[in-house]
Parts: structure tokens; C-alpha cells; sequence
């Protein structure tokens, strides 16, 4: 079909020496784009103990039910374990049953409570004290929230036909995906400029003294307070305000052991940083590897401020909060480089958001501005001389150029 399928029949999976070939088919689910899953009269090879260290042995109890337990191996398939693994790292599964044995579950799911279940031999089983093990599975498969559809099947043709339906599918919403993005991609950069247009503005409201500080500090602060608050779910007694120590000290007392950056798939994106904690896990941070870098300084600028200003701008953060995804993203296993690619997919929207785009602000807009500006006219004059542009919008960009902050003409003319 013009695929490159793994299969282990052919050599395709990487057997490490230093693992059994049980556990080296299930760590190779981790390069696949997605699995074909097929069900059959056969249970398979039962997977080797060693195999399940490559899952949470507690997850494939729960998930699982039978005889044996997650913690000897016994009665879990090779097969299983591979769709559990798939299942861990969110990879599309396309899940086939014979169509035989897809008559025999619902005659088994009818009467497994009975006296007599364990008693009944179902034709399509080639072993009939495996027909449990297979039946479980499948029902397994059909309570999960997601991804759980089953086809049952009665020759390969049947199959090919269904993946070229459902692949042409994916093909169709990959490609109105990617309109979508670019179009989410234009208002967010919409957004971002009306965003500095307010912050701008309220600076401007704002009077001079211990307010205006506090202000411009949240500003200025605010990415690297976000993470810091972020942060302080993983040591809730440290107390941020009083904290003199380095930025590595900081992340130390984080509970972080080590500093990483992810590798991208496909090139594209911004590297992000990995952060190793204490415990295994890791976890990833929502902004690009440099602007990661910037926040050692940022902090060693924030520390020196006074006590009373870094409590204005911790509130003010936490006050505004973030309602979409949090700056730091927990992942609940140990940092493999080569996952790292598909969680970085996850955090590919918000590289988009981090710069200034050219909006409606031409050179020529721009010029008139600063002349303006320097002759003393007001916002609102300058918006009226520009044309298609709101008074908000010229404070904005005046900040973002640079261009010298002037007295509020209310309070200048004694209004206020």
C-alpha cells in the first residue's frame, strides 16, 4: 500500500543485545506512526516478566483481567503489551477481529458469569483455555474512552479496504488541520498585538511610585514568575519572595536533577527544554530553548527587587492565572529522547505565539508616529492622523518602539 510497516517477521525491530526480544518489540512501538492491530484465534507468545518493565505493571492490571498478574508475565501476550504501549504514547490504533471469533466474544460476554462458562469450547479458539485471555482483551479494547473502534474481518481484503478508507480520512482532516492552524495562527498574532496595545496603555494610566514598579515588573517578570509558580506545585514550602539563591539553586530545590533539551521531530519548531526531576519523571517547558535560557538572568534581576515589589508580582500573576495550558507540562515516566518528538508536537502552537508580527504599522505609519509623537500630539490625534487605527494601538506601538513616556494630559491639565 506504499507504507514501510515494522514487523518483527522481517527483521524490522532492533533486538538490543542487553534485552530480551520480548522487550525489544515493545520499545520499538515507540517509533511507529501508528499500529495495526489483529486479533485472531491464536493467544500468541506469552511476554517474558522482563517485558512489562516497559509499561507501569500497575496500569496493565487495571487494564487487563485474567489469571495472571502484571507482576510474573503470565497469560499477557506479547501482543497485548505492544498495543498497551501504543496506547500509552497516544499512537492511532486501527484494531481488526477475525470475524469468528468476533461472534464467539458475544456468545462468551453472554455467558462468562454461568456455572458452565469455563466448560464451553468456541470453534474459532485454537486453544480453548486462551479463549478468556482473547475475549477480555477485546472487550477491554471496546470499553476504552478512545480510539476503540473493532472490525471484524473474514480475509485481508476486507482490511486493505477499510485502511484505505480510514487513512484517506486522516489525509482529508490533516489537510484542513493545517488550514485551520495557519487561520488560529493569524488571530493569535491579532491578539498578541491588542495584548501589548493594553499593556501599554494602562502604563500610561498608571501613576509614578511603588504601583508603576510593581507594574512594570509584572510585565518584564512575567514569563519567568509563571514558571516559577508553576514550579512551586513541586515544593509548595519555598517561599519565592524570600528566595536569594541562584536560578540553578532554584530548580535544584525543585527537585530538578538535571537540565536537557528536547530533539524536535522533523526539524521544524523550536527546540524546547526537559527538566529531569528527583523522581524519574520529567517534565517539559512550554517555551523555546532560548527563552528558557533567559530566565537565569531575568531571575537574578527579579531576587534584587524589593520584597514588597515581588509580592505584587507574584499576586498579579497568580491573580491573572493561565486558562489554556501551563507553562511546565508533567510527563509520569522517565525522559526517553525519542519520545521526546511527540510530546514536542504537543507544544508546537504555543512557539507560534512567542514573537511580534508585522501588523498594520507600515515604515511610513511608523514615521508619522515618532514625528508626531516628538511634536507632542496625543494618542488620539495620532490615530486620527494615521487612519484605521485606535488610540490604544498608538500608545502600544510607541512603547514597543521606545519612544519617551509623556504625563497623562488629564492629570497634566489638573482633571484627574
Amino acid at each position: 500500500m506504499g507504507y514501510d510497516p515494522v514487523m518483527s517477521d522481517y527483521s524490522d525491530v532492533l533486538y538490543d543485545p542487553a534485552k530480551h526480544t520480548h522487550s525489544s518489540c515493545i520499545a520499538e512501538v515507540q517509533n511507529a506512526d501508528m499500529v495495526v492491530l489483529l486479533i485472531g484465534s491464536r493467544f500468541g507468545g506469552t511476554a517474558v516478566p522482563e517485558a512489562l518493565s516497559e509499561l507501569d505493571a500497575g496500569n496493565v492490571s487495571s487494564k487487563l483481567t485474567g489469571d495472571g498478574s502484571a507482576s510474573d508475565g503470565v497469560k499477557y501476550s506479547i501482543t497485548q503489551l505492544e498495543a498497551l504501549r501504543a496506547m500509552d504514547l497516544g499512537i492511532p490504533i486501527f484494531t481488526f477481529v477475525d470475524a469468528k471469533v468476533y461472534a464467539d466474544h458475544h456468545t462468551y460476554t453472554k455467558n462468562k458469569d454461568e456455572d458452565f462458562a469455563d466448560r464451553i469450547s468456541y470453534a474459532s479458539i485454537q486453544k480453548p483455555e486462551t479463549s478468556k485471555y482473547i475475549f477480555e482483551f477485546i472487550t477491554f479494547l471496546t470499553h476504552l474512552s478512545s480510539n476503540n473502534a473493532l472490525t471484524p474481518y473474514s480475509n485481508y481484503g476486507e482490511i486493505e479496504a477499510h485502511l484505505v478508507k480510514q487513512w484517506s480520512g486522516l489525509f482529508q482532516m490533516l489537510l484542513r488541520d493545517s488550514r485551520a492552524k495557519k487561520s488560529e495562527g493569524r488571530r493569535a498574532d491579532a491578539i498578541i498585538e491588542q495584548i501589548q496595545d493594553l499593556k501599554a496603555a494602562m502604563l500610561q494610566t498608571i501613576s509614578a511610585g511603588t504601583v508603576r514598579d510593581a507594574a512594570r515588573a509584572v510585565i518584564k517578570y512575567r514569563r519567568v514568575v509563571d514558571f516559577v509558580i508553576a514550579m512551586r506545585h513541586y515544593t509548595q514550602s519555598l517561599d519565592i519572595a524570600d528566595y536569594r539563591g541562584s536560578f540553578n539553586d532554584l530548580l535544584a530545590d525543585f527537585g530538578v536533577t538535571e537540565v536537557v533539551q528536547a530533539v524536535e521531530g522533523g526539524g521544524s519548531g523550536f527546540p524546547r527544554t526537559v527538566l529531569i526531576l528527583n523522581d524519574d519523571t520529567y517534565l517539559r517547558v512550554r517555551v523555546p530553548d532560548r527563552r528558557f535560557e533567559a530566565f537565569a538572568v531575568e531571575w537574578a534581576e527579579f531576587s534584587q527587587l524589593e520584597k514588597e515589589t515581588k509580592v505584587a508580582v507574584l499576586q498579579g500573576v497568580s491573580d491573572v492565572g493561565v486558562t489554556t495550558l501551563s507553562i511546565v507540562q508533567h510527563y509520569n515516566r522517565p525522559f526517553q529522547p525519542e519520545q521526546a518528538r511527540t510530546d514536542a508536537m504537543i507544544d508546537e502552537v504555543e512557539g507560534t505565539l512567542s514573537s511580534e508580527v508585522a501588523s498594520k504599522w507600515t515604515d511610513d505609519r511608523i514615521d508619522l508616529l515618532r514625528t508626531m509623537w516628538s511634536d507632542g500630539k496625543t494618542a488620539s490625534q495620532i490615530a486620527e492622523a494615521i487612519g484605521d487605527m485606535s488610540r490604544n494601538s498608538v500608545i502600544g506601538k510607541a512603547h514597543r518602539l521606545g519612544l519617551k513616556s509623556r504625563p497623562s494630559p488629564v492629570k497634566a491639565n489638573g482633571n484627574a
